[in-house]
């Protein structure tokens, strides 16, 4: 039993300290290496014996871990080795104890390598990283290049019709240590050259994608160096038939990385590339008329932007002659779309801007000079067009010049405005607060009642300020829509409206106004009375819009907030309870023993006041929150229902019986057996989902497709041509 134990010890000893195969030169484990993929070599140097050596050629001895390979090289050219990583070394030999033909780390090019030669691979680490990660490498043979130098540049066709793509290669590609660039320093650089003639007067753009993608034009070999850029730009100001040449170029250590295209094309230079030139824009106030643009036809140049900073940028000019005095908008979509506005060429710069914007107080029958630019990097992006409108300077501008609005009591006023027209000015939005560029246009109104204004802007970017006079008392100040209170009949008030510059050509441009009459129930000592009796639904019409607003408590317990309310009293005829429907959850009910008095029940949209006595009078507080005020469904019902009554778990209507049943339908029986001619159910948003005409009493009607827990609205159509409306919780059973 112990020898066994023995030999399985010395076993395993033996096969986890076993050196590899290929620790030696002598010894090294062949590859195959081919042009069309790499070939992913995994190798183990923990147990590999350590060596007190040289590394690469030159470099002073110390202790490394290596294993060897042996590969026959496919083609003439080159072998990129990638080894992820800086701590595995490759060395190159032309054989076993012979020269040193290349010796890097981490990953690089073996160049200029003979087909049909068996080289020698030597992978090496320091010993300290002999367990460490990355034990692997891939290898690839690349065939020599063909155009790797400008005697040998590759013709290619160019055209101003489409862009033409050229795929390269540079793995194949030999190593050379020159200058890049303008002459800035020298570099290792792999390169492929190409040649094309000039089928225009014009430019030629350049789109390669990455930025480690160079190029250089010259206008022959070992000629003038015309322009040099990466990733993308402009040859500008090339000239239709001479022939020129172009390097790509990429530091060494990219060779092999992807992006292994471009896109070049020719464009014919821009007739309008400078204002002597500019093109005629014929510009009305009737509509906008749209500009498309190519700059990639036009000369770049190092000048000022509208930061008053010098860049490189390519430009083209426009003029158009001013139909009004007033404004131009224009609009060019995105940021890399710049504008620029002169009186005239070399003359005084006016406006300039990016995006989109304002030229402001422009003279009737005056000609302007109109600059189109972008950064030398944006020159290809998308967005070359632009839109430019004239728009007249409003009469309304300002609080003296106010327009005259008439607003009623019975109805809103409808007002269009066009804030385009107005001049900008930096001032407070809302009395008090910071200061801003905004635009505004002035409206006046005579009240023609004691009572409130609401006035609706529909969206948030439409702001409103009432004035009891021009520079007066601020009496509103909103965004979207709000109520100005306590307006006296016979008093002028002054409107502003106005946005922020961004906003002023955006949709939504007019407003409705509308006077409400300060409403005589709008507390617990005025209250209006309502008559209820047994077995009778009582609908009451109400306007919040009209009432204060009270920064108060709703329900007993809750956090104060802005409320507008109304006040009703009702005596109850019989001891029993009180059904109230208010049909949306805006609508708040909440019912007191008496003014100041103690809340007796407090609910929103539909709910019951139970228990009351007959012959008390009640206290009945109907209200809202301030934003709510407005909404719509004014109005609700209260019925009562005798405790005597039998009691059941639907909702009661006067005429009709609503109850869920257990098959996803809604069983419907009209009270006093009265035929239901036209039934319709709504949803809470108002789209209609059933449309019957049941022509009974009791009938049930099918909802599969209506959600748990949806509130639905019932409008019904008796025989005697009597219209109920009831809200129903619907519930699948």
């Amino acid at each position: 039993m112990k020898k066994t134990v023995l030999l399985l010890l010395l076993s395993f000893t033996i096969n986890s300290f076993a050196q590899p195969a290929n620790d030696t030169c002598a010894n090294a484990e062949v590859i195959t290496v081919t042009t069309t993929s790499s070939t992913n070599i995994t190798f183990d140097t923990t147990t590999a014996v350590s060596n007190n050596e040289i590394g690469c050629s030159g470099t002073t001895t110390t202790d490394y871990v290596d294993i060897w390979y042996e590969f026959t090289m496919p083609v003439n050219g080159n072998i990129y080795i990638d080894g992820s990583i800086s701590w595995n070394n490759f060395q190159l030999l032309d054989a076993c104890n012979g020269t040193e033909l290349f010796c890097i780390n981490g990953s690089g090019l073996f160049y200029n390598l003979t087909a049909g030669t068996t080289y020698k691979l030597r992978v090496y680490r320091n010993t300290s990283n002999a367990a460490s990660a990355y034990q692997d490498f891939n290898i690839r043979a690349y065939d020599l290049s063909t155009n790797d130098t400008c005697t040998t540049a590759m013709p290619i066709s160019i055209s101003t019709a489409a862009a033409l793509t050229v795929d390269f290669e540079l793995g194949g590609a030999q190593i050379t240590n020159e200058i890049n660039c303008a002459n800035t320093f020298t570099n290792d650089y792999v390169s492929a050259w190409y040649e094309f003639t000039m089928p225009v007067n014009g430019n030629v753009y350049v789109d390669a994608s990455i930025a480690w993608n160079r190029f250089q034009l010259f206008d022959m070999c070992n000629g003038t160096e015309l322009s040099c850029f990466n990733n993308s730009g402009i040859f500008s100001s090339l000239t239709a038939g001479t022939t020129y040449k172009l390097k790509l170029y990429r530091y060494h250590n990219y060779a092999t990385s992807t992006y292994n295209n471009f896109t070049i094309q020719a464009f014919d230079q821009a007739t309008n590339d400078d204002c002597a030139n500019a093109e005629i824009l014929t510009v009305s106030t009737a509509t906008s008329i749209t500009v498309p643009f190519e700059l990639r036809t036009a000369t770049s140049n190092n000048e000022i932007g509208c930061s008053g900073s010098t860049a490189d940028y390519s430009d083209i000019w426009y003029e158009f002659t001013m139909p009004v005095n007033g404004n131009i908008y224009i609009d060019g979509s995105i940021s890399w779309n710049n504008f620029q506005l002169l009186d005239t060429c070399n003359g005084n710069a006016l406006f300039c801007l990016s995006n989109d914007g304002y030229f402001y107080a422009l003279t009737a029958g005056t000609t302007y000079k109109l600059r189109v630019f972008r950064q030398n990097s944006q020159i290809a992006s998308t967005y070359r067009e632009f839109s430019i409108q004239a728009f007249n300077q409003t009469v309304n501008d300002d609080c003296a010049n106010a327009e005259v609005v008439t607003v009623t009591d019975t109805s809103a006023t409808n007002v269009d405005f066009e804030l385009r027209g107005a001049q900008t000015n930096n001032e407070e939005s809302c009395s008090g607060s910071t200061t801003a560029d905004y635009m505004d246009l002035w409206y006046e109104f005579t009240m023609p009642v004691n009572g409130n204004i609401l006035i609706d802007g529909s969206i948030s970017w439409n702001n409103f300020q009432i004035l009891d006079a021009c520079n007066g008392n601020e009496v509103l100040c909103t965004s979207n829509t709000g109520i100005a209170y306590s307006l006296t009949a016979g008093n002028t008030y002054k409107i502003r409206v106005y946005r922020a510059n961004g906003s002023a050509a955006n949709t939504y441009n007019n407003f409705t106004i509308q006077a409400f009459s300060q409403i005589i129930n709008e507390d617990c000592a005025n209250t209006e009375t309502i008559t209820l009796t047994t077995g009778t639904a009582v609908n009451t019409d109400f306007e919040l819009v009209g009432a204060q607003s009270n920064n108060e408590i709703g329900c007993s317990g809750d956090t104060p907030a802005n409320y507008h309310d109304a006040w009703y009293e009702f005596t109850m005829p019989v001891q029993g309870n009180v059904y109230v429907n208010g049909f949306l959850n805006w609508n708040k009910f909440q019912l007191f023993d008496t003014c100041n008095g103690n809340e007796l029940f407090c609910f929103s949209s539909s709910g019951y006041f139970n228990g009351l006595n007959g012959g008390t009078t009640y206290k009945l507080r109907v209200y809202r929150t301030n934003v709510y005020a407005p909404a719509a469904f004014k109005r609700f019902t209260m019925q009562v229902i005798s405790t005597l009554s039998t009691e059941n778990n639907s909702f009661l209507n006067d005429n009709l019986i609503l109850s869920n049943t257990n098959n996803s339908s809604i069983l419907i029986t009209s009270r006093n057996s009265k035929l239901v001619k036209k039934i319709s159910i709504y949803t809470i948003l108002g789209k209609k989902v059933v449309d019957k005409t049941p022509n009974q009493s009791v009938f049930e009607i099918r909802t599969p497709n209506i959600k748990s827990g949806s509130i639905l609205f019932i409008k019904a159509q008796l025989e005697n041509n009597e219209i109920i409306t009831e809200k129903f919780l619907y519930e699948q059973k």
